[in-house]
């Protein structure tokens, strides 16, 4: 599952780039909280957590890694969505959208501490 956390961190950073750079070229900066969240919850975390399920290979916890993907990829995508229409003024809209996916996202990270705290044993030096 590692690598499709970082394939899909791939198209995370070319989104958060090209919101980057039509903030640049149109002056509207209004879109930076979103920008930052694509970037971080998108590209970065999604790349970390590809990165250390590579790492820490366990096919004991993969139905535990399984759901951790499937709520990160439902629940960023509604989080950024959320934000977008709490920005253009549509925050009925938004607010429960981005509350849904955030939460999907935190639970997802509560997977993930639970496998690394499974997985990742401490050297005895």
């Amino acid at each position: 599952m590692g690598k499709y956390f970082i394939i899909v961190s791939g198209i995370y950073l070319l989104l958060g780039l090209l919101i980057g750079y039509f903030m640049g070229v149109t002056d509207l900066f209004q879109f930076t909280s979103l920008h930052v969240h694509v970037n971080l919850v998108g590209w970065v975390t999604s790349a970390l957590f590809g990165i250390i399920y590579t790492i820490y290979k366990s096919k004991q916890h993969s139905k535990m890694v399984n759901a951790h993907f499937w709520l990160h990829m439902i629940g960023v995508p509604l989080l950024l969505l959320g934000m977008y229409f709490i920005i253009a003024g549509m925050e009925a809209i938004g607010g429960p959208l981005s509350g849904l996916g955030g939460g999907l996202v935190i639970v997802g990270a509560v997977f993930f501490c639970f496998y690394l705290f499974q997985v990742v044993q401490p050297r005895n030096e």
